[in-house]
């Protein structure tokens, strides 16, 4: 079933919060086991705060789309 908020699709923010996470844990294990490539500010800024954005707004919709 697929939840259409405005203009926003809320199985897409679904999609795009599990691959942005599945991204950030990867870097996330990668980097603090095997192969350290990117410094931790950049590494910070560009994997972790958008999956937590993309999270955030995904559970914004969710909320709202459920009440």
């Amino acid at each position: 079933m697929v939840i259409q908020i405005g203009l926003y699709n809320v199985s897409s923010w679904r999609v795009t919060t599990y691959v942005m996470v599945a991204l950030s844990l990867g870097i996330f294990l990668i980097q603090r086991t095997s192969y350290a490539m990117f410094d931790l500010v950049f590494e910070v800024c560009i994997f972790h705060f958008p999956a937590l954005i993309s999270a955030m707004i995904y559970l914004s919709f969710l909320g709202r789309s459920s009440s």
